[in-house]
């Protein structure tokens, strides 16, 4: 299904990427036997992959995180656990990465486990958030992934929502500035997301033959603490 066997995704604070992540590792689980995701976030306190843990070993998905009784402490993921997952040429490997200058720092210290021809950097862009919601902005964080994480961004994915209050318009707009900042870079223009309420057969075909790229869909799986419904 995935040429690529090791899948980094990192984002700003509210991107999305931790969603879009978690949804990627349950996606390609159903073709692949072996699939781990790594808890590499130091940054968010909402937002992430060792809280639903449970889930996704349920679903045959091995999480790499902090151990359960530090796991409200900010501590990279840089164990010997990842290290091994990475050196295994059986499992394919979901990173969900912290996206400013801090979160990105932990790339800097796998970098050498990791083969180009064997992974994919992709920067998750919502331009309904305050440092990404146009091109300048997009581009500045591609060049501060890179310079800090040390790795080359390879494929941009468009995240634009607004939760449970995204519109088809607003996915739209998304994704005609995250495919013009990506042809402009020569990067690949990796994916468009839609929640699934927004799911038709319909939208889905319209999107694809608009931009030429891939659609998935997202269950909303993470909500911040003081979500009630």
């Amino acid at each position: 299904m995935e040429e690529k066997r090791i899948f980094i995704f990192t984002g700003y604070y509210g991107s999305g990427k931790t969603e879009v992540a978690t949804n990627f590792a349950l996606k390609i689980r159903k073709k692949n036997k072996k699939v781990a995701i790594a808890d590499m976030d130091v940054v968010n306190p909402y937002f992430r992959v060792r809280e639903k843990r449970e889930m996704l070993n349920d679903n045959d998905i091995k999480v790499i995180a902090p151990p359960k009784r530090i796991d409200n402490v900010d501590l990279p993921v840089l164990t010997a656990q990842l290290n091994g997952i990475l050196d295994q040429d059986n499992y394919k490997v979901v990173l969900d990465l912290g996206g400013d200058d801090l979160g990105t720092t932990p790339l800097g210290s796998i970098k050498t486990k990791l083969k180009i021809e064997k992974y994919e950097l992709s920067v998750v862009v919502n331009i309904n958030r305050p440092f990404t919601e146009d091109e300048k902005g997009i581009n500045k964080m591609i060049r501060m992934v890179e310079n800090v994480g040390g790795l080359k961004v390879d494929s941009l994915i468009s995240n634009t929502h607004l939760k449970e209050e995204t519109s088809k318009e607003m996915i739209i707009r998304g994704a005609e500035i995250v495919k013009e900042v990506a042809n402009n870079r020569e990067l690949t223009f990796k994916m468009i997301t839609i929640p699934n309420f927004l799911n038709s057969e319909k939208f889905i075909s319209s999107l694809r033959k608009k931009f030429n790229t891939k659609v998935m869909e997202l269950g909303l799986i993470y909500k911040t603490p003081w979500s009630f419904s």
